[in-house]
């Protein structure tokens, strides 16, 4: 999910996909143990993580790295 916030061009976010994917082969992972997956793909993940934002207290948010960084960018708050 974060690389469509962050690759705006579909051919390339595919092609990242796919280089992620030959990598993970290359260092022996075994395909017929690991079920690889592109949360995108599933409409639930979007789902959970709409449910998590709106039940997270601003206390927990304050203490995470990535929301103290948008902060400091001034994109806290975006959605």
């Amino acid at each position: 999910m974060h690389g469509f916030t962050q690759i705006h061009d579909p051919q390339t976010l595919k092609q990242y996909s796919l280089t992620i994917l030959k990598l993970y082969k290359a260092f022996g992972i075994d395909t017929n143990k690991v079920y690889i997956y592109n949360p995108a793909d599933i409409p639930a993940h979007a789902q959970l993580n709409r449910v998590l934002t709106c039940i997270t207290i601003m206390g927990t948010m304050e203490r995470m790295h990535s929301y103290k960084d948008a902060l400091a960018k001034g994109k806290a708050g975006e959605t």
